[in-house]
């Protein structure tokens, strides 16, 4: 049996459609992220949370995996989505990520 490999991301498939289009976006990732001052792991905390107002279970997976490896902890992981309640995210918004936040957790 082969190993289960892991779930495509967006931009996985972006690639397989139109790689020059994927090209783009991520060298337009790189171009903003380098772009600041903020640190890393700050930058995907961020972006988890836009994920959340967006319901991107996935997408939030990801940034949210690319902020602990950046130094986040779970708790910034927890603050940031909680911070997206009544200012951009529904409770139901809410909830749902903190179900993510546990799965990954528990990954």
């Amino acid at each position: 049996m082969s190993a289960e490999s892991p779930p495509r991301t967006a931009l996985d498939v972006l690639k397989q459609h139109a790689p020059e289009a994927a090209d783009a976006f991520s060298a337009l990732r790189r171009s903003l992220t380098g772009a600041g001052s903020l640190p890393p792991a700050t930058q995907e905390l961020i972006v988890s949370a836009t994920f959340v107002v967006t319901g991107q279970e996935g997408a939030f997976r990801t940034h949210a995996r690319r902020a602990l490896q950046h130094g986040a902890s779970v708790a910034d992981l927890r603050q940031a989505v909680l911070l997206t309640l009544g200012a951009t995210a529904s409770l139901a918004q809410v909830a749902s990520a903190l179900r993510w936040l546990e799965a990954l957790e528990a990954s």
